[in-house]
C-alpha cells in the first residue's frame, strides 16, 4: 500500500479469519492487541465485511468465489506470518496516537485505530529495519516545540519484550529510558540520541 487505506472492524475480521488457518494463536493475539471483541468475530460480521470488501474493489468475486486484491493479499500475509508485534503511542498535533505494527517474514503490516470501528491500515517494507517506522512515528510526535512524549514497546516470539520511553520538557529538555539500560529512570538525552537507541534497540535484535 503506498498510503494507508482505512478499512472497518468487519473487513478486518474477515482478513484475520482468512489469516487464521496457519496460525490460530497468532492471529487470536491481533484481534486482542487491536482490542475487537470476540464476538464481532461471528458470520454476520465476517459477511458484512466481505461484502465491504467486494464494494471497494479490495476484493472481486469469480465463479462464487471471492478473490482478495494485492492490497488485501498483503494484509493477510502480514497477520499470517507476523513474528513480532510492537505498539508506539504518543501525541500528534495534539491528538493521541497510537500504532501497531506486525512484522511477518513477506510483510509488515501498521494498523492505527480510530473512531467509529475504523483502522488506518498500511504496508510497509518488510527489508527494513523495525527502528525504521518507529523513528517516523517518533519524529511526527516530537515536531515543533515543546512538550512531548513517546512510548515504544516490541516483542519477538518468545523474547522478553523491549520497551522505550522518550520526553521532552517544555525548555527542551529530553529524557530517555528503555528496558535495557535504564527502567527505571529517565536519562539526559536529545532527539538523535533517541534516535540512535531505537536504532539500536529494534535495528537488527527486534526487527525483520
Amino acid at each position: 500500500m503506498a498510503e494507508s487505506t482505512l478499512m472497518t472492524f468487519a473487513e478486518l475480521e474477515f482478513l484475520l479469519r482468512s489469516a487464521a488457518g496457519t496460525n490460530q494463536a497468532a492471529v487470536d493475539a491481533v484481534r486482542t492487541r487491536l482490542d475487537l471483541r470476540p464476538e464481532a468475530a461471528g458470520d454476520v460480521v465476517t459477511a458484512a465485511g466481505v461484502a465491504s470488501l467486494l464494494a471497494r474493489g479490495l476484493c472481486t468475486e469469480r465463479g462464487g468465489d471471492v478473490v482478495p486484491g494485492e492490497q488485501v493479499l498483503g494484509v493477510v500475509a502480514a497477520l499470517a506470518t507476523w513474528h513480532t508485534m510492537s505498539e508506539a503511542a504518543g501525541w500528534i498535533e495534539g491528538q493521541p496516537a497510537v500504532v501497531h505494527l506486525f512484522s511477518g517474514t513477506t510483510a509488515r503490516l501498521v494498523v492505527s485505530p480510530g473512531k467509529f470501528g475504523l483502522y488506518s491500515v498500511e504496508l510497509v517494507d518488510p527489508a527494513e529495519s523495525l527502528a525504521t517506522p518507529l523513528i517516523r512515528f517518533f519524529d511526527l510526535c516530537t515536531a515543533g516545540q515543546g512538550e512531548a512524549a513517546v512510548v515504544f514497546r516490541s516483542r519477538k516470539g518468545d523474547e522478553p519484550e523491549v520497551g522505550l520511553a522518550a520526553a521532552r520538557n517544555a525548555e527542551g529538555q529530553w529524557l530517555l529510558s528503555d528496558t535495557v539500560d535504564s527502567p527505571d529512570e529517565g536519562r539526559p538525552s536529545s532527539r538523535d540520541a533517541v534516535a540512535a537507541r531505537l536504532l539500536a534497540l529494534y535495528g537488527d535484535k527486534v526487527g525483520v
